[in-house]
Formats: C-alpha cells, structure tokens, sequence
C-alpha cells in the first residue's frame, strides 16, 4: 500500500476530528474540532497536511507560523503530528515530518519546534532525526470556559 501526504481541505474534517479524538480522547466535541479547522484552515499562517492510504487518512501533521521580534525572524511550531496506531512504524510519520520540514524550509523559520512526553521514545527518534535536538520545558495551563 502507498501512502501519500498532501495539504487537508475541509473536505478532510470528520476524518480528521475522528483521529484527533484517538489523539487526545475527549478533549472536544467534533463540531467544535470541525469548527476550528474550518477557522485555522482560511489562516496563511497555518499550514495542515494529511497522510492517506488507498484515499483514508491515516495521520496528519500541522504548523503554525509566526513572527518573533527577540529572534527578528518566523518560527514554526509543529502543533499536532498523529499517525493511527493501526498504521504507525510503517514510514507515515517520517512522510509527516519530510512535508512539514520542507514548509518550514520554504517558509524560512529560523527555528522549528514541537513538544511531546519525556516517555515518548518513538516520537523523540523521529525529531531527532529531522534535527530538532534541544530539549526544554513546555508548562501549560487548562483553563475552563
């Protein structure tokens, strides 16, 4: 089977709102998944590819863009990256990052970044592999609305 990755459209949305619950099981509703692509989707600065196999989307990969004056350059933050279980050590995250660290490159951010677990063995394999080798902290605070 050939897996391909190409950039989402909104036609991608429920496929993609139902690996983001395996991703992060029930951190929101599917409308509002939906929603929020649709909104980020329209944005120049938000770059989202799907990997497909035989026309299902099996994993996707997304980042954000943005200016930082301390730097005086564009970052990019890799936001999300999920390959369904069902379909991982098979080269599909490596198809991710390839897509995604060439946006980066031609977009020229001078630094990429993207967090994960400690625990996160396989994911911290792939990184390094595209040289993303610093490690630092990533607090975050949930709030409720």
């Amino acid at each position: 089977m050939v897996t391909s990755v190409r950039p989402a459209s909104i036609s991608d949305a429920q496929a993609l709102a139902e690996l983001a619950d395996k991703l992060m099981p029930g951190e929101a509703r599917t409308p509002d998944r939906i929603n929020v692509l649709r909104q980020s989707l329209g944005k120049p600065n938000y770059h989202l590819y799907v990997a497909q196999e035989n026309g299902r989307v099996i994993g996707f990969v997304d980042i954000w863009i943005f200016s930082d004056f301390t730097h005086g350059a564009r970052m990019g933050i890799i936001q999300n990256i999920f390959v369904d279980r069902r379909f991982r050590r098979r080269g599909v995250g490596d198809l991710l990052m390839r897509r995604i660290t060439r946006k980066a490159t031609q977009l020229k951010v001078k630094e990429l970044h993207v967090w994960t677990s400690f625990r996160n063995r396989a994911a911290i394999m792939l990184y390094r592999k595209y040289n993303l080798r610093k490690r630092s902290l990533l607090l975050e605070r949930a709030f409720e609305w």
